[in-house]
């Protein structure tokens, strides 16, 4: 009998050790503390909350953690990040490489991101020290924008000041024309009513029966026209002293001062928000560099959603996945992928879009979604009898000249037709996810090689 309990304390501890060793094993395999790394240094004046510890990706992909922060010296020194990266991802990172500082969502973890350098520039070696782009806060824009209201709301001032002294100018103006008109229809209604010698002319019918009569007397009405010029020149006279035309030029010179005054001011306006929304150094303007923003919110929300409900079912987690029929759709291995080891027991359903009716390139050389591609990437969904609630795999597929290459432009291709297919059918970012697969299909696929994208819809084995 104590032999038998002997034997049953050992088995039960071997078990407990092994246990123990394979827990040690994949929490290690998580933080890739197994994994062959490179060491890499960048310069930051504000680490913006960044730790020790937090983790360090290469064009999207996890690659390593920070592994140490030295704190300078002094006001004029910066901090000195030392950061453990994966060997594997050592080709992407190049001596024209930037490493920024992100936040997963609006106010998450800090991170580094090394963004992948040139093709023509050189692997940048292990040990240097990479270029730094310090992180742009939040309180920043807004202050720029409330300066640029603040400027925008004193211009508006400023142009309505300037209309109100054209206004009152214009009005001085048409009194003054207004005076002129009423004088000369009170010398018309005279000549109308025979006073002077052109009323004398018009209605008295005597004088105009002895017209030729009044050709012999050619002296007296030559006086009568130096009277009449006398008259003219004296309303000449009464013009020029009222100065009206001085001040209709001077209108017409505040009036165009003005114009041109409102044309600086919508440079100025049209300058400062170009500067707002142009593409920044890695040809990204502002609409995509936000909506990539949402996508990344949308994605943390669905993954911490997983974790939740992980949580619910087992205290090891695994209990949940195993009943799922997969583990989790981030960060696919895209070698088991490959071999069909992750959804191996689960039906699947696919749809291949060749790259030549998805992509075109636009005028920044860069390749993106086509209308056609989009009404292609529709059809293909309506092949699916069911995507809501379903994993939705967007496999990036790319035969380039290089791994690398092909690494980054099947993610880049993969990544695109997610977002579309996130914000065109709503699905909940939990359920999709992308693996970039290079040239080669998983060899259950029914191809040995391929250029676009293919959609696999997979039926959960608890629907």
């Amino acid at each position: 009998m104590m032999k038998n309990h002997n034997l049953l304390v050992g088995i039960l501890t071997a078990v407990a050790v092994a246990l123990f060793g394979a827990g040690l094993f994949l929490i290690g395999n998580q933080h890739k503390a197994f994994a062959h790394h490179v060491i890499f240094y960048t310069d930051f004046q504000d680490v913006n909350g960044l730790t020790k510890g937090a983790k360090v990706t290469v064009d999207g992909m996890d690659a390593g953690e920070v592994e140490n922060i030295q704190v300078p010296s002094g006001p004029a020194q910066k901090f000195r990040l030392k950061m453990k990266v994966d060997d594997r991802l050592h080709g992407l990172i190049r001596d024209d490489s930037l490493v920024t500082v992100e936040t997963v969502g609006l106010v998450g973890d800090k991170f580094l991101v090394i963004h992948d350098g040139s093709q023509g520039v050189s692997e940048a070696p292990a040990g240097s020290t990479l270029q730094s782009q310090e992180p742009l806060e939040m309180s920043t824009l807004l202050k720029q924008a409330q300066g640029i209201m603040k400027q925008t709301s004193t211009t508006i001032d400023e142009v309505e000041g300037t209309m109100n002294d054209v206004r009152s100018h214009l009005d001085t103006t048409l009194e003054t024309t207004t005076s002129t008109i009423t004088n000369a229809n009170g010398l018309i209604q005279d000549v109308r009513s025979g006073k002077g010698t052109v009323g004398m002319l018009l209605e008295d019918e005597t004088t105009a029966s002895n017209v030729r009569q009044s050709v012999a007397n050619i002296r007296q009405t030559t006086q009568t026209l130096n009277g009449s010029s006398t008259r003219i020149d004296n309303m000449l006279a009464e013009v020029q002293s009222r100065q009206l035309v001085g001040k209709v030029d001077a209108t017409l010179s505040n009036t165009k001062s003005a114009t041109q005054n409102l044309n600086e001011i919508s440079k100025q306006i049209n300058t400062t928000l170009k500067s707002a929304l142009a593409e920044d150094q890695y040809g990204e303007d502002a609409g995509t560099n936000l909506q990539q923003s949402l996508t990344n919110i949308n994605r943390g929300t669905g993954n911490l959603a997983d974790d939740t409900e992980a949580l619910k079912h087992n205290f090891l987690f695994r209990g949940f996945f195993k009943h799922r029929g997969y583990d989790d759709l981030d960060d696919l291995p895209v070698e088991q992928y490959r071999a069909g080891l992750i959804f191996r027991n689960l039906p699947q359903s696919r749809q291949w879009i060749p790259a030549s009716s998805l992509f075109t390139t636009n005028d920044a050389g860069q390749e993106v979604l086509s209308a056609q591609g989009r009404h292609n990437i529709d059809l293909a969904v309506g092949q699916f009898k069911e995507i809501y609630g379903q994993p939705l795999i967007i496999e990036g597929y790319d035969p380039s000249s290089s791994e690398s290459e092909e690494l980054i432009r099947s993610r880049r291709r993969a990544s695109q037709v997610q977002t579309y297919l996130q914000l065109r059918f709503h699905l909940l970012p939990k359920n999709t996810a992308i693996v970039a697969l290079g040239s080669t299909p998983p060899i259950n696929a029914g191809k040995s090689t391929f250029d676009g994208v293919s959609l696999v819809c997979i039926s959960e084995r608890n629907k």
